[in-house]
């Protein structure tokens, strides 16, 4: 039998596991997020392009060592916010709050933005963000849809 609070109890035996560090990553990627999905549904794409960066360009591919431990912190804490936010997570809601994480670090991060159509007709889209050599979100999900996009 279906118990929620049993289910409620394992989610937070499983966050209160988590370091402190992490814990407050999750819970500024929970805060941005919510402040985006929020901006996406209120207000005109035009007003949000500015978040995405320079369009046509690409942020470097090469390791970087000093900052990979960060950018693995933030990929778990957007993995965790993707799997408990009380609100529906897609992958460009994700893809900007990743953005706005690593740029409050300055750090340089690559938006792509892609589509493919399916046998129905209609076209699927799709966004994942890389951070160096690290995919931040959704990349797994980002197979056989076409580059159509790329901010840095």
């Amino acid at each position: 039998m279906y118990n929620p609070l049993k289910k409620l109890a394992g989610k937070f035996n499983t966050l209160s596991s988590l370091s402190f560090k992490t814990k407050l990553l999750f819970i500024e990627a929970l805060v941005i997020s919510g402040w985006v999905k929020i901006c996406l549904l209120f207000f005109p794409f035009n007003s949000i392009m500015g978040w995405l960066g320079n369009v046509h360009v690409e942020s470097s591919f090469t390791k970087e060592d000093e900052t990979l431990m960060l950018r693995r912190e933030i990929k778990s804490a957007i993995g965790l916010c993707r799997k408990y936010a009380p609100w529906p997570t897609e992958c460009y809601t994700m893809s900007l709050t990743g953005r706005i994480m690593l740029r409050w670090r300055k750090l340089s991060s690559t938006i792509y933005i892609g589509f493919k159509k399916e046998e129905s007709g209609k076209y699927m889209g799709h966004a994942w963000l890389r951070a160096n050599d690290l995919y931040i979100s959704g990349y797994k999900e980002s197979a056989g849809f076409t580059v159509n996009f790329i901010f840095s």
